[in-house]
């Protein structure tokens, strides 16, 4: 039994180029009855799959402006040196999160987010 056949396309590629036609299916693929049955039963015999969240373990989270305006306070709190009532968070956040297009801020960078902050400081 020999190599499997493919179709060459030709075309649109440069005439020194060889190319594998995808629309094609290749026949005698190399794993024959196997194939048939990968198709119809998953490997573990399990039919439903449960994806774990890609921050590999945390909880997924859904944001909102609740948790936009819970990370703001909580970054601009978190050096000590000063609190909630000496920035505009309101204004913060929603300066962030049309910088961000979303309620995750911590998707933005350090430097962006306290440069937005330091924007809002209350006189």
């Amino acid at each position: 039994m020999g190599e499997p056949r493919a179709d060459v396309a030709m075309g649109l590629l440069p005439p020194d180029v060889r190319g594998v036609r995808m629309d094609q299916p290749l026949h005698g693929g190399r794993l024959g009855i196997a194939e048939a049955a990968l198709a119809d039963q998953p490997a573990n015999g399990i039919t439903t799959m449960s994806t774990p969240s890609t921050r590999s373990g945390q909880r997924s989270t859904a944001y909102s402006r609740e948790t936009a305006v819970a990370f703001v306070i909580d970054a601009v709190e978190s050096t000590g040196a000063a609190t909630r009532h000496d920035f505009d968070i309101d204004r913060i956040v929603t300066t962030a999160h049309a910088m961000a297009d979303d309620w995750d801020l911590e998707a933005l960078q350090p430097d962006t987010f306290w440069r937005i902050a330091s924007s809002f400081i209350k006189q």
